[in-house]
């Protein structure tokens, strides 16, 4: 019957992380999943030799699945609500085998609500696969501390898997160790751990070196200790991402703001008060065991690196250990003394994820992305022949610019079919870089000749100044601002004769 019961709440996660997969565009991180996907085998070889190696098994993996399935929003992200059912799943499984079989279903309804784990359901990134890899690997961990026989080989098996799919995990066997050390057990058995985590570390190694040899793989932008600090708290768990930038002026007021900070208060003090009932009952000690360094001390390494030496935290990369945070919740709900404060702060969780939910949903749902709507605005009314122009993300003086608009393209190439793109000088393919490069549009206007009208797609805050240039270069051309759409994080302008 319990095996039936997982079953049950990992089909519902599944369910509720695939809802409106289809309703949100893609994105920049999503995007660089279709650029390399797409490639040849050798193309694709050839890219994660010099950029994104920390990506390498998974872009594989959809280079094959979408060879079945297609690019779709819902094809692309298929796979990671399919890896959230598991980490229900693993999350009942893993409450069980911690002698928890109490809170094994408010664990999983938890998993199932958790806003950083309905966001990983529809994002065509690593991250759901990680979080399964992670929850089930600790199961065995767990398991074998008491009875081993199989399942170490097992373990370091997926410890090899979950690293080459996510380079972070790596830090998952620094919390094993935590739980190996404070789990009372003998040192042969502490010795098997120790030789199962090093094989599989040890396996995964060509991607941990090859990553290490790329610059800018890892971490983010320099972050200040007070924003890796609110981010680890609240958005790292309690908000997964947000509909807007996190630089918006008014996203404290926003509904899906208010409940993300309500629910991290509960959430924490709950995790707090589990930790507290297992300081006084030895039943409830191997759930704090397997899940507080799980959540605690990944974050922790990456955000003293960050302080310290470079940037190496960015909240979505912590993903793996959100299992183990729906886990400490629900322990947590036990030192509710009464049933009807047990299920009311349960009730609370589950409501207040439903603006974040919602908000994760909409169609710009994704930091802002509108691409969706671009290529729906062009598509449906450009023609073949006509030029296009994929801005730079910002005015620069190169005469070879990488970062530009034409993700958008990337991501949605139907919508932009037999028109002729202007600045393109190499594309990802040709370069083996994951975005290609562009030529000035300054360098590019004998290209103009013969074209009847160029859609001009920039960024929505692109500076005045970039804007007013690129548009005189058009207009001595001899074209003129047409139509125009704006979205929240790009505009078009149809340029014609």
């Amino acid at each position: 019957m319990s095996g039936a019961l997982a079953a049950a709440l990992g089909a519902v996660g599944a369910v509720v992380a695939f809802l409106g997969s289809w309703n949100v565009s893609l994105w920049t991180d999503e995007a660089a999943t279709i650029s390399a996907a797409r490639r040849t085998l050798p193309e694709l070889f050839a890219l994660v030799s010099h950029h994104d190696a920390v990506h390498a098994l998974y872009y594989l993996f959809i280079h094959v699945w979408s060879g079945v399935f297609g690019y779709s929003e819902v094809a692309l992200r298929i796979p990671s609500a399919l890896a959230t059912g598991g980490a229900v799943v693993g999350v009942y499984v893993l409450a069980v085998a911690v002698g928890r079989a109490d809170v094994a279903v408010e664990a999983a309804i938890i998993a199932i609500v958790l806003p950083r784990i309905t966001w990983m359901g529809i994002e065509a990134r690593s991250f759901g696969l990680s979080a399964t890899i992670a929850v089930w690997a600790t199961v065995l961990l767990v398991t074998a501390l008491r009875s081993g026989r199989w399942r170490w080989p097992v373990y370091g098996v997926l410890v090899a898997l979950g690293i080459a799919i996510n380079i972070y995990v790596a830090l998952l066997v620094v919390a094993h160790l935590a739980t190996v050390l404070l789990t009372r057990t003998r040192w042969r058995v502490r010795l098997l751990w120790l030789a199962a985590a090093a094989a599989g570390t040890l396996a995964a190694s060509p991607v941990v070196l090859e990553a290490a040899s790329q610059k800018g793989q890892l971490g983010d932008n320099a972050l200040s200790l007070a924003t890796m600090a609110r981010q680890a708290l609240i958005n790292q768990w309690f908000l997964g991402a947000t509909p807007t930038p996190v630089t918006q002026s008014d996203q404290g007021t926003s509904a899906w703001a208010v409940a993300a900070v309500v629910m991290a208060v509960i959430g924490w003090v709950l995790v707090v008060a589990g930790v507290l009932r297992a300081l006084r009952e030895p039943g409830a000690r191997p759930g704090v065991a397997a899940t507080l360094p799980w959540i605690l001390l990944p974050t922790l390494i990456a955000i003293g690196y960050s302080a310290a030496v470079s940037p190496l935290y960015n909240s979505r990369y912590f993903t793996f250990a959100a299992p183990a945070v729906a886990l400490a919740i629900a322990l947590g709900l036990r030192a509710i003394p009464w049933e009807i404060g047990r299920i009311t702060a349960l009730v609370a969780i589950a409501g207040l994820s439903v603006p974040i939910y919602v908000s994760q949903r909409q169609t710009t749902g994704k930091s802002d992305a509108d691409w969706s709507q671009v290529a729906g605005f062009v598509g449906a009314r450009a023609k073949a022949g006509e030029g296009v122009y994929f801005s730079p993300l910002e005015p620069t003086a190169d005469t070879a610019i990488g970062r530009t608009t034409r993700y958008i393209d990337t991501a949605y190439p139907s919508a932009f079919d037999g028109l002729v793109d202007v600045t393109l000088r190499t594309t990802g393919a040709q370069d083996a870089t994951l975005r290609g490069t562009s030529y000035p549009l300054a360098s590019s206007t004998s290209r103009l000749d013969g074209l009847s009208a160029v859609w001009v797609i920039r960024p929505s805050d692109y500076p005045a100044s970039g804007a007013d240039a690129d548009d005189a270069l058009l207009e001595k051309a001899g074209f003129r601002a047409s139509t125009t759409w704006r979205g929240p994080s790009d505009s078009v302008v149809e340029f014609v004769r």
